[in-house]
């Protein structure tokens, strides 16, 4: 019986020892909920349905005729809904979109993302085309096409396109030729190459999102259309989730 007195004695004073360091809020707040989830290393897989993302996270997420669609403001659109654990006030968004290949691979098309930034009651405040996109190719990578735009106020959004640019195509510029060596050690060279790539209204994506003292990329002006922007936020695209 003693022994088991000493037992509870010592287990309540290492609580109270934990609770003192901690504080007795984040201490109740890890014994009860754990603490806040970290980002892994790499790229994680979204999860069908609504994400949560957590900051700093690269997140691939496919944007395919599973997902839901609806006429959204600038457009029908399949999308994906994302929402962040807590609002941040300025946030860097990259967006990777992964090159697909269709027809047996004789060609490959892109997905020409829009982030509809939503309220609180779910109705778009902002409306945000990366814009523009540059073309990541290199050999043993797939090829993608890579954008970075800084917003404020970021809670939740959606990612989407629009069927008025099914159908376009995604032009580079002539780059010139590469030579590099890879991380294997492998040295390579590619010549001279000019890209064409049709949207389509799928595709893959990876998506970060970061406060901009990660400096996670070089953020272009937004797309803002003053008119534009007014018939965007009297939308309601949350009714047709």
């Amino acid at each position: 019986m003693r022994r088991l007195f000493f037992c509870i004695l010592s287990l309540v004073a290492a609580c109270a020892t934990s609770a003192v360091v901690a504080g007795p809020v984040d201490w109740v707040r890890e014994k009860l909920g754990g603490k806040p989830e970290a980002p892994k290393p790499g790229i994680v897989m979204a999860q069908p349905g609504a994400i949560t993302l957590l900051l700093d996270q690269p997140t691939r997420l496919p944007v395919d005729v599973s997902a839901p669609e609806a006429e959204l403001p600038r457009g029908r659109s399949y999308f994906r809904r994302v929402e962040l654990g807590k609002p941040i006030d300025e946030a860097l968004v990259q967006v990777r979109v992964i090159a697909q290949n269709v027809d047996n691979g004789k060609r490959r098309t892109v997905f020409k993302p829009l982030l509809y930034l939503l309220d609180d009651e779910g109705n778009v405040r902002e409306t945000v085309a990366i814009d523009p996109l540059r073309i990541d190719i290199r050999p043993f990578q797939p090829t993608e096409l890579v954008g970075c735009v800084k917003v404020k106020q970021l809670r939740r959004f959606l990612v989407a396109t629009t069927d008025k640019d099914v159908g376009q195509s995604y032009e580079s510029g002539t780059r010139g030729s590469v030579k590099a060596e890879s991380k294997g050690g492998f040295y390579y060279s590619t010549d001279a190459v000019s890209v064409k790539l049709p949207y389509a209204a799928t595709g893959e994506l990876v998506l970060t999102v970061s406060a901009p003292a990660a400096k996670l990329c070089e953020p272009v002006a937004a797309e803002s259309g003053k008119g534009q922007d007014k018939k965007d936020a009297e939308a309601k695209p949350a009714a047709a989730t």
